[in-house]
Order: C-alpha cells, then sequence, then structure tokens
C-alpha cells in the first residue's frame, strides 16, 4: 500500500516528462506544386477562387476572388496582388478574417499566391492582399543553418508509447486498490504491525470512493483541464503600418500575469502581443504526427512552445511539395531562418464583426519543423522535427499543502530561450497559489548546459517579497539563461530546464542584531567563532554559531569586518569599484562564459550571513611598509616552492577571507565588528 501511495505521488513527474522529438521521418504525403501564374501575368478584373476551412469538418472549401489591382513600394518589401472576396463562404466569416491568412488564391485556374492581409479598419472583403507565390516559393531556397547543434534527438514515438503503458499501469493499480479495498475488513487493521498504516488505513475505509477520486486525479500528459475554449485574437507586428495580417496568434496555459511579462520581452524578439486568449492548444510530445497530410487550404500552425504553455499562431497552407509546405503568406516573427514547430491545426468555427474576425481553433498536432520565417510567409518540413528543450516546473505551494507540475517544450532558439522559460515560471507560481504572489520563496533549477562548467548549471536561493516574489524569484534564472543564450563565445546547447519552487505566505526575514567573537586577539590564520545573533520578523531570537578563521596573510593591527546578508551589496566596496579602486569589479571580457557562469552559480545565497574585511582605511607610513614586506616574503616563497617543483600554495593554501553560513532566513541588514590581530613573532 505504502508503496503504491508512493508512486501516486511520483505520477505527474512520471508521466509529465517533456520528452523530446526524433528527426527520423516516417512517410508523408507526396503532394506537387500546381501550375501557378506570375505576378505580372496578373491583370485587374481577373477572377478566381480561394480555398480554406471554416470549421470542424475540415472541408476546404472556396470562395470567388476578383483581382483589383497590385501595389508594393513603400513600407512593403515586396508587391501585392489586391483583391475582393465575396461568395457563401464569405457570407459566413463576414470576410477575409485572422486564421485565413495562407488560403490559397488561383486565378484563371492557376495559383496565385497567398491571402495575407487586409486594410486596417477597412471593411474585410474588399482590398485584401495577396502575397505573390513567386515570392513564397523562394523560401525553400533559403539556407538552413538552424537545427543543428549536439542536443539529443529522442524518439518521440517511443517516448509516447512509454507514457501510454504508464497510463494502464496506473489505471491497473486503480482497479486493485478498489478491490482491495472492498475485499478488506476493518476489523482486521488493529492487527497491522504498523500504528501509523493502520490509523491511514481505517480513514481509507471510510471513503469507499479512494479508487475513483485517484483515478479523477489522474491527468494525462498535455491534458487542458480548464475545458474552455475562450479565444482572442492577437495582432502580428506590422511596423506601424495600416495592414492587418491574417493570422492569429495563441497561448495556452498563460494567465495575463504571465502574459504580461511576455510583452515586456517578446516585442523585443519582433513579437508584438497586445492581447492574448487562452486557448485549448493540444500539440505536445504525445500527438506527434509522422504520417501527417497537407493540401493546400489546410489549416496549419506554427509554434514556438509546446504543452502546458504554449506560444504559436494558426493559419493556411498555400502550396506543398513532396514534404516541403509554404503558408501565411507573411511572417510570424519575422527571424528568418528558424527552428519551430510546424502543427495541425483543427478549426471549430469562426466570429466577426463589420471590421475584423478571426477563426477559432486550436493546434493539435507535431507534424514537423518549420525553418524558414520571413516577410512572405512561413517554410517547413513534413516529418521532420525541430530539436527542443524540455522545461519542467514544480511548483509547491506550502501554505495549501499543493504541488503542480508544469511540462512544456521549447523549439530550440537561443532568442526566446530565456524570456518563454522564465515567462512559465512566474506564470505557474501564480497559477498555483491562485493569490497575489506575495511571502518567501525557496527556488531551486538545474540547468543542463555545454556552457556551464561539467555540464550543470545548479542554483538555490530564497527570495521574499510583500508584493510580487515571483518578480525577484525568476531574477537569477533570467539572468543566467540569458548569459547562456547571449553569451559571445559560441552556440549553446541547453538540454532541459527544471525549477522548483517551495513558496509561502509567511516572511522569512531576519536581522542581525550582534556578533560576539569567541576570542578577541587572533593570529593570522587561526579559527575562531562569532556567536551571532538574529531576530526573525515576528518571531523570538536565535543565537547562531558562525565559524570564521582569520586570512594567513592578514597585518598585524585591527582587522574590521562585515556581517551582512549575502544578497546585499558592501556599498563601500561598490562605491570604491566605482571610483576606479578595484579592479577586480570591473567586467573582464577575456572571461569565459564557463567562469562567468561559475561565479554566478557561487555567489552568495540571501539566506547567507557573510564576513568579509571591510573596505581598509589609509594605511600609516609604517603599515605600508609591513604590506610590502610581506608582499615580498610572499612572492620569495612561491618563487622557492616553483623550483622545487612545488604548485605555489599546494601545501600552504590561503584562507578565503569571505565566509558564507547559511540559516533558514533572508539576512536583510549590516552589522560591524572587529579582531585584533597580533604579529606572530609576538
Amino acid at each position: 500500500m505504502k508503496k503504491f501511495i508512493d508512486r501516486l505521488k511520483l505520477k505527474k513527474k512520471l508521466l509529465g516528462i517533456c520528452m523530446g522529438i526524433s528527426l527520423m521521418a516516417s512517410s508523408v504525403a507526396f503532394a506537387a506544386l500546381p501550375e501557378i501564374i506570375h505576378i505580372d501575368e496578373i491583370q485587374n478584373g481577373m477572377t478566381g477562387k480561394g480555398y480554406t476551412v471554416i470549421d470542424s469538418s475540415g472541408e476546404i472549401r472556396s470562395f470567388d476572388v476578383k483581382v483589383t489591382g497590385r501595389m508594393g513600394g513603400g513600407k512593403l518589401e515586396s508587391p501585392r496582388i489586391l483583391i475582393d472576396v465575396s461568395g457563401p463562404l464569405i457570407e459566413e466569416t463576414g470576410g477575409a478574417i485572422s486564421g485565413m491568412s495562407g488560403s490559397p488564391i488561383y486565378i484563371n485556374g492557376k495559383l496565385a499566391g497567398a491571402l495575407s492581409a487586409s486594410i486596417k479598419e477597412m471593411h474585410i472583403d474588399k482590398g485584401i492582399m495577396v502575397t505573390p507565390i513567386d515570392n513564397m516559393l523562394k523560401l525553400w531556397e533559403y539556407p538552413d543553418k538552424k537545427n543543428k547543434t549536439s542536443l539529443p534527438q529522442l524518439d518521440l514515438k517511443k517516448s509516447r508509447e512509454e507514457a501510454e503503458a504508464a497510463r494502464k499501469d496506473f489505471e491497473k493499480k486503480v482497479r486493485e486498490i478498489k478491490i482491495a479495498l472492498n475485499e478488506m475488513n476493518p476489523e482486521n487493521f488493529p492487527e497491522i504491525h504498523n500504528p501509523n498504516l493502520a490509523d491511514n488505513l481505517r480513514k481509507t475505509w471510510n471513503n469507499p470512493n479512494l479508487a475513483d477520486n485517484l483515478r479523477d486525479d489522474y491527468i494525462p500528459p498535455q491534458e487542458d483541464e480548464s475545458g474552455d475554449e475562450a479565444v482572442e485574437s492577437v495582432e502580428q507586428p506590422s511596423d506601424d503600418t495600416e495592414v492587418e495580417e491574417k493570422a492569429v496568434l495563441l497561448t495556452t496555459g498563460f494567465s495575463q500575469r504571465g502574459i504580461g511579462l511576455l510583452q515586456e520581452s517578446l516585442e523585443q524578439k519582433g513579437f508584438k502581443i497586445k492581447d492574448a486568449g487562452e486557448w485549448n492548444a493540444f500539440a505536445g510530445p504525445h500527438t506527434v504526427d509522422y504520417n501527417a497530410k497537407l493540401e493546400p487550404g489546410s489549416a496549419v500552425g506554427v509554434a514556438a512552445a509546446v504543452g502546458d504553455y504554449s506560444i504559436g499562431a494558426i493559419g493556411t497552407v498555400t502550396a506543398v511539395d513532396d514534404k516541403r509546405v509554404v503558408a501565411f503568406g507573411h511572417p510570424f516573427s519575422h527571424r528568418g531562418n528558424v527552428n519551430y514547430f510546424m502543427t495541425g491545426s483543427d478549426v471549430i468555427s469562426t466570429v466577426h464583426g463589420p471590421l475584423s474576425g478571426m477563426k477559432l481553433g486550436n493546434n493539435s498536432s507535431l507534424i514537423g519543423r518549420i525553418n524558414q520565417d520571413r516577410e512572405d510567409g512561413i517554410a517547413g518540413i513534413l516529418g521532420v522535427f525541430p530539436q527542443i528543450v524540455p522545461v519542467n516546473v514544480t511548483i509547491n505551494d506550502v501554505d495549501l499543502a499543493k504541488s503542480i507540475t508544469y511540462n512544456s517544450m521549447l523549439a530550440f532558439d537561443e532568442e526566446l530561450i530565456p524570456a518563454l522559460s522564465t515567462a512559465m515560471v512566474y506564470d505557474a507560481l501564480g497559477k498555483t497559489v491562485n493569490r497575489g504572489i506575495s511571502g518567501t520563496a525557496k527556488v531551486h533549477f538545474a540547468v543542463h548546459t555545454n556552457m556551464a562548467e561539467d555540464g550543470l548549471v545548479d542554483r538555490s536561493n530564497m527570495f521574499y517579497s510583500g508584493s510580487d516574489v515571483g518578480k525577484v524569484a525568476i531574477s537569477e534564472i533570467t539572468e543566467i539563461m540569458n548569459t547562456i543564450c547571449n553569451n559571445k563565445d559560441r552556440e549553446s546547447d541547453i538540454y532541459d530546464i527544471k525549477v522548483d519552487v517551495f513558496i509561502e505566505d509567511k516572511r522569512m526575514t531576519a536581522s542581525l542584531l550582534s556578533a560576539v567573537p569567541s576570542k578577541s586577539e587572533v593570529l593570522p590564520g587561526e579559527s575562531i567563532t562569532f556567536t551571532t545573533t538574529i531576530k526573525p520578523y515576528r518571531g523570538d531570537k536565535v543565537v547562531l554559531e558562525v565559524p570564521y578563521t582569520v586570512p594567513k596573510t592578514q597585518l598585524p593591527g585591527t582587522l574590521n569586518l562585515d556581517l551582512h546578508g549575502g544578497g546585499l551589496v558592501n556599498v563601500a566596496k561598490l562605491l570604491l569599484s566605482q571610483q576606479g579602486g578595484d579592479a577586480s569589479l570591473e567586467e573582464d571580457k577575456s572571461v569565459k562564459t564557463e567562469d562567468i557562469i561559475k561565479d554566478m552559480v557561487d555567489s552568495s545565497h540571501n539566506n547567507d550571513i557573510v564576513i568579509e574585511p571591510a573596505v581598509a582605511a589609509p594605511m600609516t607610513e609604517a603599515q605600508q611598509k609591513e604590506a610590502i614586506k610581506q608582499a615580498i616574503k610572499q612572492a620569495k616563497q612561491a618563487e622557492k616552492e616553483a623550483k622545487m617543483g612545488k604548485r605555489p600554495g599546494k601545501q600552504d593554501k590561503a584562507v578565503e577571507p569571505v565566509v558564507k553560513f547559511a540559516t533558514d532566513y533572508i539576512i536583510d541588514n549590516v552589522i560591524h565588528t572587529s579582531l585584533r590581530v597580533l604579529d606572530k613573532k609576538n
């Protein structure tokens, strides 16, 4: 029983693991390009047909088009064909609506291009823009240098089979425990040797629906718990022109809190998020389709992330040639050679007003990789998948005794990984606690990457805020992810990101009151103890024994020490560095990324008591002479050891003058103390 209960506690971790994507492609639909009509052959008054999907039937339906002109130049980087649209389908949709971008437009039976945009705040059946197919086909010719790092490519098909086997095993265990409960005799419980287990079994007996409850608690990977399908449109970036591109940017999982953080960061990456609604986007590792079939007019999606958190867009396929696909007729992020998910999409319905409208739908499966994202559309390959970075975020609400794990996959993109991964952590905090994010958060994160010493960045820290601890809690992982992804050495490989957060409403801060040394007179290199008293917020005083070792190179005289929290800046040292007095604090552009990250990981924690020498007062002439004498002595000793073949300092390693002592509280102040250092000769 105990083993099974323990297993149930781990079920979300076992079944929610982010799984990688295989590069091996199975058979896909073989399609050929239709005959095309070049833009210089198109004349005003020509007529034709457009094709798209507007409801859950998945049927590709047609609408009428009439050429009204051509336009180009100005802010548009390529020419556009202007058309009017009409017919029964247009009467249903109200015009060319968001989600119809990419709809293939045929003139005189030949493919002319993709419906892509309309004039903003105008009726959406007039002056619709079409991106010429000539320009779109050039997307297949651009070089593809992405998706070539050493990131491992896991077999999604195998992972999906393992997830299904785990699900069946869970169902079997539920049946077994239900049978066991029904056959148990409560009178036998006292005979169990473990009294705690006996009590638990008695409580279990009083809950005849336990097995059903356990079954209800099971959440398959990527399953949406809300069941809601509320959707709002998001406008793609248009360089402040009066053009409205006909695509819908969608998010899943993000609350308004997370979307707000994304707005701050993604707008700098080419995404202009004005608003976003939560969709039922089901695409995830368990939905991979190696045999996907697309045809002109089919719904198709692009995504930078999938899973419990996703972000992408839905549009329409323009043309297919064997495994190659072009769509949208305009960019998704306009970032050129990219590495995104290509997704299958299901259209549910459409909504519209007099000047705008949109398709309602979702990204339903992983079917390939988008590798080009440019002015004239997006392009990708069916059956070939992007390299990915699994992101696993577990939020533990101490107050509610609740733990929820969120699993997502990011398409490997160094520009987007820092923004998306940290926004997921921030949003997950708010969703899990279901309140304002105040209080104390203990954060641990581990990032497997080739940019770190031994391939792992591992860091823990404590944070407190009375307003929004989430913003503070993600500060370190944001800084480290930006350092990894924006490093100047080489392209990074990021194998996975795992974040665990324990959050509680309680304020876990404390102030230093005093620090009394076990000896007031010490020798260089001697170890002593500071009896340190701290006062937790609204708590009783706590006395700690903090060890400290005097540096072996310390000169005789007064040694002034600062005791402070690890998260506090030594103001005196900071001022000195700003005056050019501390070169060690200046940026060294020759330092490797691994060393920069190691310094970040090894830096003091907010819950540390740090003891370090205070900024030295100006030395007297006698002290300066003694300092020079000691420096010469150390240099001669190092030279002697070098001649003897010894590594400098191997047998007489200098003691680090900074001491860190971990506590259960975030230390929020600084106090000062001093020691008298004696001359060894005396």
